[in-house]
């Protein structure tokens, strides 16, 4: 994983300047109701430390200030297994568990911090509604025409990335946003900044902004899907066994795959016997250095 300067802004940022005593704040898109907001808090607590946790919904504006604490109160047994040997020449015995109480209270949330909170929430709003309107733009055919042109292309995946920084209002929102989340003092949880972002074929590509260096947005090329709904990933995985259709895009579909498997050293091999446009690909790992691909028609 990329995370070098922008992990101090908006990538589970972390301000360590006194971190044992800096208040934590966090992002929960999917906390809507009080008990969710209380139970990201309680997510929060760590042993032996009193904590105020700020959880904060930054596309309902919504946000929730509590206090934490986690204490061990006793311990429990862990039955042994059956008394099989510990390797020492004895059994295995029975071990000790600790048993963890969680406090949570709720505490007002400061005017200064609902100001700054404010400012980010809608530096937030802006920058999805940007973000949807590019979404719905494709990448030109002549860059990538579909998602497997990225696996194993680091060149290509940056091609991509390069469009959508032409676009000077993702830039002007993004930077709107780092400097929102500048004026939260603490430690800084929030939720990456994700672009998905769509080609002429049907596919599309979820990527991740990782840093801005001098004013340019770096993208990282997180994961995929194809027409035939198949997960791409960066790079082909030829660790395990896969298995993939292209019904929908056929023959079109599977030579994009094909050409993104050759990349990375893939044996193929054809079974023939029908001019069939559709078909199934079956890989698997034949040993170090050997990943062999068998397309069904």
């Amino acid at each position: 994983m990329k995370k070098v300067i922008f992990a101090s802004l908006l990538t589970l940022l972390s301000l360590p300047s006194h971190a044992s005593l800096e208040p934590i704040k966090t992002e929960c898109s999917t906390c809507f109701s009080f008990e969710q907001f209380k139970a990201k808090a309680k997510m929060k607590a760590q042993l032996n430390k009193t904590r105020d946790v700020y959880v904060m919904n930054l596309e309902t504006a919504k946000i929730e200030k509590f206090e934490v604490t986690k204490k061990i109160t006793g311990y429990r047994s862990l039955p042994g297994t059956g008394g099989e040997p510990d390797g020492r020449g004895g059994k295995l015995g029975d071990r000790k568990i600790p048993v963890y109480y969680t406090m949570v209270n709720q505490k007002g949330v400061e005017q200064k911090v609902l100001n700054n909170f404010y400012d980010l929430s809608d530096a937030k709003k802006k920058l999805v509604e940007t973000q949807k309107q590019l979404s719905g733009e494709e990448i030109p055919p002549e860059i990538a025409k579909g998602v497997w042109d990225l696996v194993g292309s680091s060149s290509t995946q940056n091609k991509v990335a390069e469009h959508y920084n032409k676009h000077a209002s993702l830039g002007r929102d993004i930077t709107d946003f780092v400097n929102s989340a500048a004026k939260l003092s603490g430690i800084l949880d929030i939720d990456k900044v994700m672009m998905e972002v769509t080609f002429s074929d049907g596919s599309t590509a979820v990527y991740s902004l990782y840093a801005v260096v001098n004013g340019k947005l770096m993208w990282e090329f997180v994961r995929g899907t194809d027409v035939d709904l198949n997960t791409v990933e960066p790079n082909f995985d030829t660790s395990n066994s896969e298995s993939y259709d292209f019904s929908r895009g056929g023959a079109n579909a599977f030579m994009d795959f094909y050409d993104a498997a050759t990349r990375a050293g893939v044996e193929f091999r054809s079974v023939s016997g029908s001019k069939a446009s559709t078909g199934r690909v079956t890989c698997v790992n034949k040993g170090i250095g050997r990943y062999i691909c068998t397309y069904t028609f």
